[in-house]
């Protein structure tokens, strides 16, 4: 799949996005390309809050827009998992709920930002550190240093802490892991 795909594809969602009213946020890899520096990645991952009784029409615009969405599956799916995948050509398409209080701060706080010529929410760089500490992968971890050296000057290390703290408790190994990059990464104001 090449840029192209995925960049029209986040295009024609944004321009739904913004005619529903939806409220999302691009989080992932993209997101990390705006907020720090630009990385290869395959997909497309938002964090979106859709009433329910919008759901059906939001998903009949892009299916008559070319995306490969099954209504009624999707349906039942984001109703059960929570999270739904889909494709647009090559283009993959990741969609979660704010289902826990740190996703909704993350919604909550997306701003308005440009990338190529698209204007998208994305995650703040605090928020897409927040998401990337829930997953922790060897990826998000190469990413949350990233956007600290990239955002060194403006990050909200206290947010992050605050935010954090009620996983802090159950993932003593992760927040040490945080706090040490932290120090590395962001100059003491």
């Amino acid at each position: 799949m090449d840029e192209l795909e995925l960049a029209d594809a986040v295009r024609r969602l944004a321009v739904v996005f913004e005619r529903r009213k939806i409220r999302y946020a691009l989080i992932g890899g993209l997101a990390v390309g705006v907020r720090s520096r630009p990385r290869a990645t395959k997909d497309a991952d938002f964090i979106l809050n859709v009433p329910a009784l919008s759901f059906p029409g939001l998903l009949e615009d892009l299916a008559a827009d070319g995306f490969e969405i099954d209504v009624m599956e999707t349906i039942r799916r984001w109703s059960a998992d929570r999270l739904v995948v889909f494709y647009r050509g090559a283009a993959r398409i990741d969609w979660m709920q704010p289902v826990v209080p740190l996703y909704a701060y993350v919604l909550d706080n997306a701003e308005s930002k440009t990338w190529l010529d698209i204007e998208l929410k994305v995650a703040t760089a605090e928020g897409l550190i927040l998401m990337k500490m829930v997953a922790f992968r060897p990826q998000d971890q190469a990413d949350i240093v990233s956007l600290l050296a990239s955002n060194r000057d403006t990050i909200d290390l206290d947010l992050i802490r605050n935010q954090w703290s009620a996983f802090a408790v159950v993932e003593p190994d992760r927040t040490a892991w945080l706090e040490a990059a932290m120090v590395r990464n962001v100059p003491p104001r």
